[in-house]
């Protein structure tokens, strides 16, 4: 159990109050329901966790002068000085935003992201008009907190280096979590000639696939992220123009990462193609249900479920998912 002053108030942690092992359960009891609403009955692995207070990246709400995640079951933010999520760095910015978004007036959201370079924020109004007196408060904040970057909507207004991939990318919740992903994915993905990365987003699994000397294309529809591996990768909304299965057989195991809304018409063309092996990394058990009964239907089979607990003590959990055909 874990202490935070806003807990229960705050929407971000459900289960900060739960005994550590019945936590734990209850994220396996999330998949195992969300797999029996398909019809498949399984049994995931024990729960990798990543520890609490690691998480590198968070997108906080803020409204008259308020700023914080939306309280349990309600569009009201909880006002949050601190958060024992994040990590310190980030926690420790909270009071400063709440300095800028009170002169900034209005309502809108802020990402924050500890990179490896620095801190990165990115500002989204929801009436968006970027004055020159509310530039101004942005580069002064910026460069007094020392940020890499700091973007409103996707425009860099101060850029102090230049990043290898764009505003409000999506990078995994932790430095751990990645790690343990990428690990799974190097030890399942065996010896394939050839490998596509779908989703690929900003090369998370394409890179340590192609170090691992494995031939790997990456296909998503941020071209911003993809120049990060530009030369094996391919600009592609695989939402509406997903691989057939034609350009499917070329590879001998896919790799995929989808967002939360999952990769249903992807995952029909993956049922009718040949290829072997399927690797796939999913944050919404519900989505990943449905996605994997669609290639059950098309021959391939669950190995291995682990669940990868990224998101502490929240309702969300990671999947990876191994699938033969």
């Amino acid at each position: 159990m874990k202490q935070c002053s806003s807990f229960p108030a705050c929407g971000g942690c459900l289960y900060l109050d739960m005994e550590q092992n019945a936590y734990l359960e209850k994220k396996r009891l999330f998949i195992k329901s969300a797999f029996l609403n398909q019809g498949i009955e399984v049994e995931p692995e024990p729960v990798l966790s990543v520890p609490f207070g690691r998480r590198r990246r968070a997108t906080f709400a803020y409204k008259n002068g308020q700023i914080g995640f939306n309280k349990a079951k309600s569009n009201q933010i909880c006002d949050l000085s601190a958060c024992p999520a994040l990590l310190p760095e980030l926690s420790d910015l909270l009071p400063k935003l709440k300095e800028l978004i009170t002169k900034l007036k209005g309502s809108g959201d802020i990402s924050v992201l500890k990179t490896v370079y620095g801190i990165d924020i990115c500002l989204k109004e929801n009436k968006p008009k970027l004055t020159l007196e509310k530039q101004e408060l942005l580069s002064t904040f910026a460069l007094q907190n020392n940020l890499v970057r700091l973007s409103y909507g996707t425009e860099p207004v101060v850029q102090q280096i230049q990043l290898p991939f764009a505003a409000d990318s999506f990078l995994q919740p932790s430095i751990e979590g990645e790690k343990t992903l990428i690990d799974l994915v190097l030890s399942h993905i065996g010896s394939p000639k050839k490998v596509a990365d779908l989703f690929c987003g900003a090369g998370t699994f394409t890179k340590p696939i192609l170090n691992a000397g494995i031939s790997v294309k990456g296909y998503d529809i941020a071209f911003e992220s993809l120049s990060v591996i530009k030369n094996n990768a391919e600009k592609r909304d695989l939402f509406r123009v997903p691989l057939t299965a034609k350009e499917l057989n070329e590879y001998d195991c896919i790799v995929m990462d989808p967002p939360r809304a999952g990769a249903e018409a992807q995952c029909r063309e993956l049922a009718k193609s040949r290829v072997s092996d399927i690797l796939m990394i999913s944050c919404s058990p519900k989505t990943a249900a449905r996605d994997v009964n669609i290639l059950r239907l098309g021959g391939y089979e669950i190995k291995k479920i682990i669940p990868v607990d990224q998101f502490i003590y929240t309702a969300h959990i990671e999947l990876f998912i191994v699938l033969k055909k």
